[in-house]
C-alpha cells in the first residue's frame, strides 16, 4: 500500500480540506491493521465534512483499536447527524456487539431498528444481526432473519449479487444447524447467481466432507495423501485388486 499512500499524500498536500483524500488515507491504514492512524485520518475527514461514511470509517478503527466507548460515543454522535439514515443505526448496533460490557440485547435492538430504516438498501444491518444470533446459537432466528431478507430482496428485484451472499450465509447457518440437505440447495442457489462465489464454493466443499464423515478442515491435498497411502500395497488399509495370498 506504500505506492496508494503516497498518492493520497500528495492529494493532501494539494488540498489540506480535501475530505476524501483523508478518508482515503484512513480506509489504506485499517487496511494495513494500522487503526490508530486510521482514526486519526476519519477524524479529520469528519472535521472537514461530517458524513456517515467518514463516521463509518472511525467506528471501525475504534473497534479494530478496542477503543469501544470512543466507538459507541462516534456511533451515537452520527445518529445526530442523520437520525434516519440506517448506516448510523448500525453503527451503533455494531458497536454495541463488539463492546464486552454492553450485552448483545442493546446491539439487537439497534439492529433491528436500523432494519426498520434499512428497507432492504443494504445488507450490513441483516448480517451483523445474524452474526449475533450465531454466537448464542439460535439458529433458527438466523433462519429466519435470512429468509425474511432474502424475500425483501426478492420484491425489491435487488441485484443478484446481493442474493446470493445472503443464500451463502443461510447455506453456512443451515450447515451449522445439521441442516445439510437445504444447506447444500441454498449454496447451489448462491452458485447458480455468482459461480465465482468463493464463500459458497467453500461452505458446499466442508458440506460434502462433513456428509462424508471427515473433518471439514481437512485440507483436499491432505485429503488426496490419505487415498494413495490406504490405496499403497503396504498399507495395512490396502483395497487393491492384488493380493499375494490370491488363488489362481
Amino acid at each position: 500500500h506504500e505506492k496508494a499512500i503516497a498518492f493520497v499524500e500528495k492529494a493532501i498536500a494539494l488540498d489540506q480540506r480535501h475530505s476524501f483524500a483523508h478518508r482515503l488515507r484512513g480506509s489504506i491504514l485499517l487496511a494495513e491493521n494500522r487503526p490508530d492512524h486510521a482514526a486519526v485520518s476519519f477524524f479529520r475527514a469528519n472535521e472537514i465534512s461530517r458524513d456517515i461514511a467518514s463516521y463509518e470509517g472511525l467506528v471501525e478503527a475504534y473497534l479494530s483499536a478496542e477503543k469501544y466507548k470512543e466507538a459507541i460515543c462516534t456511533a451515537k454522535e452520527a445518529i445526530s447527524t442523520a437520525p434516519r439514515d440506517p448506516r448510523a443505526m448500525t453503527l451503533v448496533g455494531l458497536a454495541l456487539a463488539q463492546a464486552p460490557a454492553q450485552g448483545k440485547d442493546r446491539a439487537k435492538r439497534a439492529l433491528r431498528k436500523a432494519l426498520a430504516l434499512d428497507q432492504g438498501s443494504t445488507l450490513r444491518p441483516l448480517l451483523a444481526l445474524v452474526d449475533i444470533y450465531v454466537q448464542e446459537e439460535d439458529f433458527n432466528t438466523c433462519i429466519e432473519l435470512l429468509k425474511h431478507g432474502l424475500e425483501g430482496l426478492a420484491s425489491a428485484k435487488t441485484a443478484l449479487h446481493c442474493q446470493d451472499l445472503l443464500q451463502t450465509k443461510l447455506g453456512e447457518i443451515y450447515t451449522l444447524n445439521e441442516n445439510y440437505t437445504e444447506a447444500m440447495t441454498c449454496f447451489h442457489t448462491a452458485l447458480s447467481l455468482n459461480p465465482e462465489n468463493i464463500s459458497s464454493q467453500r461452505g458446499l466443499d466442508r458440506l460434502e466432507k462433513l456428509m462424508r464423515g471427515m473433518d471439514p478442515n481437512t485440507a483436499d491435498d491432505e485429503i488426496v495423501e490419505d487415498m494413495h497411502e490406504a490405496d499403497s500395497p503396504i498399507s495395512p488399509d490396502y483395497g487393491g485388486s492384488y493380493r499375494r495370498d490370491a488363488t489362481y
